[in-house]
């Protein structure tokens, strides 16, 4: 969930710079270049500027809704932790989750359509991640 929410905060950021490039007054077209050497191609890329308060801004709105999350998140840990129909019912969920699984592995035509889909696929290389946090319960505190 950190990543998802990382890749729309990261999202978010590069939206907000490029609607402040677009924004930006649009300037009368060069007159096109002769050939670049090596020192020049280095310098295509390098970025234009960018209005430092819209980068504070959207600094900021990350910040904040950074912190927003990891208060949602103690939150629900803390909800998950100290609720005992959270906890029942969580355990039911599991149990209906094994007997959906079960039915789904049964299902001859969703074997076929999983086997010719990796059939087809590329590989995609795995990113490494780092586990998703769990709630800690009472009961494995030592």
């Amino acid at each position: 969930m950190t990543i998802y929410l990382k890749t729309i905060s990261l999202t978010a950021l590069i939206c907000c710079c490029l609607i402040s490039i677009c924004s930006a007054e649009e300037k009368p077209p060069a007159a096109p270049a002769p050939a670049l050497n090596n020192a020049a191609a280095k310098n295509i890329f390098q970025p234009s500027s960018i209005d430092p308060a819209l980068v504070r801004q959207s600094m900021q709105a990350r910040s904040e809704y950074e912190g927003m999350n990891r208060k949602i998140i103690a939150r629900m840990n803390k909800l998950y932790e100290e609720n005992p129909e959270i906890k029942d019912l969580q355990a039911k969920m599991r149990e209906l989750q094994k007997k959906i699984n079960a039915l789904l592995a049964e299902d001859k035509e969703l074997i076929e359509l999983k086997k010719k889909f990796k059939s087809i696929a590329p590989e995609i290389p795995a990113i490494p991640r780092k586990p998703p946090a769990t709630p800690v319960s009472a009961d494995k505190k030592k």
